[in-house]
């Protein structure tokens, strides 16, 4: 099974990050999770040590994101099936806070023990625009084929928030496979981990025509 881990903004791969479902056969890939704060009114320089924070942005963020809602100039497939579903949402949530309540080793970093997040219906709709976006045309990428980011994407949204973090995958089946491989992918593990979110949503889209067949989004937030 080839597993690929890309960390956006750099200069190198990062292989064996990540995570499927035993035995599938299927590819899988992971890109390092991306984090804007909205706190300011000057910008500070994104890190690049295994996720993306950009300070002082003014609300719409400013690094790498994540995807619109489809190119005119695309063709895709279509989607199979979704899994923005409730039972999706209580084991992704369950599975987030579980991780949050332990602590958890994230690189090198130890990032202690936060409080749990809740679960957001508009966040799940972000997280729903973009998986359904790379299913539907071909494509693994944190910013949208319109170039937008996870933060313009939630504010489009309408949601109002002070920040913002996104963690894709492609090609796990189940929810604790890709849980699996964003814990122990550094930048993931870090957006999974910061205290200063408080709520999430998350979903799936499929698309058997598609390079992975299945991604993931996690969109994580904190309102203002």
């Amino acid at each position: 099974m080839r597993i690929i881990s890309v960390l956006i903004l750099s200069v190198f791969a990062l292989v064996g990050c990540g995570g499927s479902d035993g035995g599938s056969g299927n590819n899988s890939t992971s890109h390092n999770g991306s984090t804007v704060s909205n706190g300011g009114s000057s910008e500070r320089p994104t890190t690049e040590d295994g996720g993306q924070t950009t300070g002082g942005s003014t609300g719409s963020g400013s690094n790498t994101g994540s995807s619109n809602t489809g190119g005119s100039d695309q063709t895709g497939t279509g989607s199979d099936t979704g899994s923005s579903d409730q039972s999706m949402a209580d084991e992704m949530l369950t599975a987030v806070n579980a991780a949050r309540a332990q602590g958890q080793t994230c690189g090198s970093t130890w990032m202690p023990a936060v409080g749990p997040l809740t679960w957001d219906a508009t966040l799940e709709h972000t997280a729903y625009l973009h998986s359904s976006d790379m299913a539907n045309y071909d494509y693994f990428s944190h910013t949208g084929l319109d170039g937008s980011s996870p933060s313009q994407r939630v504010t489009e949204q309408g949601y109002n928030w002070k920040t913002v973090g996104e963690n894709i995958a492609a090609g796990q089946k189940t929810v604790s496979a890709v849980m699996q491989g964003w814990l122990e992918s550094p930048g993931h593990c870090k957006n999974i981990m910061n205290g200063s979110f408080t709520q999430m949503g998350a979903a799936s889209d499929t698309n058997s025509g598609s390079t992975y067949g299945i991604y993931w989004t996690q969109v994580f937030a904190s309102p203002k």
